[in-house]
């Protein structure tokens, strides 16, 4: 009986695990931005989507469409319009994106970057960006829900 419980929690720790925002930190971040667009300046708030398969990142308007086919809730695609960055002059590939970053798991259709604020922040910015905490809330929710890809963070 004892085992059957093991195995269970087991079973739904990995559940949880697969499906959660991994905070990666300031550093990392830097690491993976800085080996797929070097040269190029980064604003936050910020999502990139990165299609493993074809293994290149998703322009502006397809990262957009794919955002809202995860909710059709308004403030996510005023949030993808405004969040999703141009990722145009951005190269890379599976090999270069595990090497610039190896925690990085590319064992999904799609890889997240969301580039946020830590939560004590947010309420700085709150002036500047209305909502930013309820939108910060509804990216985390929408990428930890997201079983089609790997989502990670800043903080």
């Amino acid at each position: 009986m004892r085992i059957l419980l093991l195995l269970s929690l087991l079973l739904v720790s990995q559940v949880v695990n697969a499906s959660q925002v991994v905070a990666l930190g300031q550093h990392n971040k830097s690491a993976i931005l800085d080996s797929v667009a070097p040269k190029q300046q980064h604003k936050f708030p910020a999502l990139y989507i990165y299609d493993t398969e074809k293994q290149q990142f998703l322009g502006k308007s397809d990262a957009i469409a794919y955002l809202q086919s995860l909710d059709s809730n308004p403030l996510v695609g005023e949030l993808s319009q405004q969040w999703v960055k141009n990722t145009e002059l951005f190269t890379t590939n599976n090999q270069a994106l595990a090497k610039s970053l190896p925690m990085l798991k590319l064992d999904k259709s799609y890889l997240i970057l969301y580039d946020n604020l830590p939560t004590p922040m947010l309420s700085q910015f709150e002036a500047m960006v209305p909502n930013i905490k309820q939108k910060d809330a509804l990216i985390r929710a929408l990428l930890s829900e997201n079983d089609n890809a790997r989502s990670y963070s800043t903080y």
